[in-house]
């Protein structure tokens, strides 16, 4: 996991609510309702639902984290999601 240089300003964001400025690498890729979506998801993270984040990088480390989950509740969520797409390609609904 990424440690960020200055935990102070990360924690008065956290806990002001704000952002930094935008910069050019923040311009997202993703279709507005994929961003509503997104934020969604967030939301509910943020309320205490349980999670598991997982990003690949550009050099092929994936970086992932477990919200409001034990290592063992993210690996049984990790399956659920597998059983059900699953079921949904073999459904053809993929």
């Amino acid at each position: 996991m990424e440690v960020p240089g200055d935990i102070d300003a990360v924690l008065k964001r956290l806990l002001n609510g704000t952002r930094p400025a935008a910069t050019k690498d923040d311009r997202s890729v993703l279709a507005a309702e994929d961003e509503a979506y997104l934020q969604s998801l967030v939301s509910a993270v943020r309320t205490g639902r349980r999670a598991v984040l997982i990003v690949e990088d550009v050099d092929e480390r994936l970086r992932y984290m477990f919200s409001n989950a034990s290592p063992a509740e993210a690996v049984a969520m990790l399956g659920k999601v597998t059983e059900a797409t699953g079921r949904r390609i073999a459904d053809n609904e993929i």
